[in-house]
């Protein structure tokens, strides 16, 4: 026989870790999203609630990216660049968004055609 290690010698403990590591991530993840729910019935001023969603959101939408992309594994570059088109992306639907509110768009002028 060959010195080689069979499939079943195999050591997968670098896999059990990463298994466990998802786990937990989607545990947090499940917990956050019911603070989330919980949050909005709560009797607390809009201007709050709305900060304390925002906040939340982002690190949810950040350690998914992070971990189920695995951009934690990879080059910082790629990470900035994957960043760099979030934050352009961010900018144009909020420029977007305050180009086409209600108040700044005239729809009797639209509709005359």
């Amino acid at each position: 026989m060959s010195d080689a290690h069979s499939p079943s010698e195999t050591d997968h403990n670098g896999e059990a870790q990463k298994y466990h590591a998802f786990i937990n991530l989607a545990l947090a993840l499940a917990a956050i999203t019911g603070v989330e729910l919980v949050l909005v019935y709560l009797p607390i001023n809009q201007a709050v609630i709305f900060t304390v969603l925002i906040a939340l959101s982002l690190f949810k939408f950040i350690s998914v990216i992070a971990w189920f992309m695995h951009l934690i594994y990879d080059r910082l570059l790629l990470t900035l660049a994957f960043g760099t088109g979030l934050v352009i992306a961010t900018g144009t639907v909020i420029a977007l968004m305050f180009i086409l509110d209600r108040s700044y768009v005239d729809f009797e002028a639209i509709t005359a055609f």
